[in-house]
């Protein structure tokens, strides 16, 4: 959403820390408007109001740890922001290191929601093969298990769309810059006008490898993608709360679960 800046007058983002024309302070600022933490500090107290066991999940938030089987997010020396993944083997792969915090910690919250949903897949299979057990028909062990298959492929789909449909930001690959929108990618032509765009292999894959920031920057050479005709407002829900499908409660962890030879 955009709001007027008090200093010149220009229509600015709410989510600007200053105003891009004149420099003034946004007083207007949203820093959790998407209901996305935005800063390290704000998902630890997001997982805290959760009851997320980030010890048994193998989650570190805001530490550099360096033991096998890990997730986590930190600032370096340098000030950069790095996210990363200790791997079974001790090895680790980087999935984010650059200076947009909130970027890096969107990267390390959608894996928290795609391993909560993996622990709510396990949990179900074994109480719906418990209750199969005691039930003693063969029929419907088989119609348990047909219906548990066909929730984790939606399950999984769902999980996929929803971690590649939070990178809506601007892109700069191979000399010119391009704009991911809700997974459709556009890019800026040689009209002055931003128009959709088939990308490489290479982008689609490797996006975050080229991935410059979520805000507008006249850098880029481009003109605001918010001020094109494809541009499509988000829909806000600033209130984590009330999202009950975080919570974890007392329910037991298990993390061997995970897929750690995996580079995310």
């Amino acid at each position: 959403m955009k709001v007027k800046c008090d200093y010149c007058g220009n229509y600015i983002k709410d989510t600007d820390a200053v105003c891009p024309s004149c420099g003034a302070p946004n007083d207007h600022m949203q820093r959790s408007a998407s209901g996305v933490p935005k800063t390290i500090a704000e998902l630890q107290n997001f997982c805290a109001a959760k009851k997320l066991p980030l010890a048994k999940m193998r989650f570190f938030l805001g530490q550099d740890y360096r033991a096998p089987k890990a997730f986590g997010i930190y600032q370096d020396d340098e000030g950069m922001f790095v996210v990363y993944k200790n791997k079974a083997d001790g090895s680790r792969a980087i999935r984010y290191r650059g200076e947009d915090e909130a970027y890096a910690v969107n990267e390390i919250y959608q894996k928290l929601r795609s391993e909560v949903d993996l622990q709510r897949q396990r949990v179900n299979r074994s109480t719906a093969s418990s209750r199969s057990r005691n039930s003693g028909g063969k029929s419907l062990v088989w119609m348990v298990l047909v219906i548990l298959l066909l929730i984790n492929l939606l399950l999984s789909v769902g999980s996929h769309i929803r971690n590649r449909y939070n990178h809506n930001g601007y892109y700069q690959y191979n000399g010119s810059y391009y704009y991911n929108q809700n997974d459709t990618w556009y890019t800026y032509d040689d009209d002055y006008d931003w128009i959709p765009a088939v990308v490489d292999t290479e982008l689609e894959e490797n996006y975050s490898d080229y991935y410059s920031s979520s805000d507008y920057s006249s850098s880029y050479g481009v003109e605001d993608f918010s001020d094109s005709s494809y541009y499509v407002a988000p829909s806000y829900d600033s209130d984590w709360d009330d999202d009950d499908d975080w919570d974890w409660g007392d329910s037991d962890w298990d993390s061997g679960s995970t897929d750690w030879d995996s580079d995310w």
